[in-house]
């Protein structure tokens, strides 16, 4: 009678092994941000570049990129127009499934912002290759080859 109860238990321990029973941690979901950032200035204008990616499980999901322009230069700020409708021919609003683009113009600190927002989860492959993004939705990199590269690239990067 000990053996059969004995071998219910072990086939018991079996069964749960086998059928995915583990640990909260194992079945977790590890969501991390990666948030990069680079900066060009003179005297002219400067320029930052800030691009957040979502991971979760190391798979890309969402993706933020802003570039924020300041004219410095008061010869340059006298064209401001100028300015603002050459960056305007270059970006446009928009929202589509899963990506949005938007403008924030300050013409008080002379600030030109471009943000475009991606859910690669919700955007469609055609709107993705449209922006430039094709192939992104399914690439395999992890968030730490991500880092590499963009460091690697002059980007000052964290992991949130």
């Amino acid at each position: 009678m000990k053996k059969k109860i004995l071998s219910v238990l072990l086939i018991g321990i079996l069964v749960i092994g086998l059928t995915g029973c583990g640990t909260a941690k194992e079945k977790e979901v590890k969501e991390q941000t990666l948030v990069c950032t680079t900066t060009e200035s003179d005297e002219d204008m400067e320029i930052e570049q800030v691009i957040s990616m979502t991971y979760k499980n190391d798979k890309l999901k969402q993706m933020k990129m802003e570039v924020n322009t300041k004219l410095n230069n008061p010869d340059i700020k006298e064209n401001w127009e100028a300015f603002k409708k050459s960056m305007d021919e270059n970006n446009e609003e928009f929202e589509k499934e899963g990506i949005i683009s938007k403008i924030v113009i300050n013409d008080q600190n002379y600030e030109y912002n471009t943000i475009l927002d991606i859910d690669f989860d919700k955007a469609s492959e055609e709107d993705l290759k449209e922006q430039g993004f094709d192939g992104l939705k399914d690439e395999e990199g992890t968030l730490e080859e991500s880092k590499e590269s963009a460091e690697k690239d002059g980007a000052t990067c964290i992991i949130k």
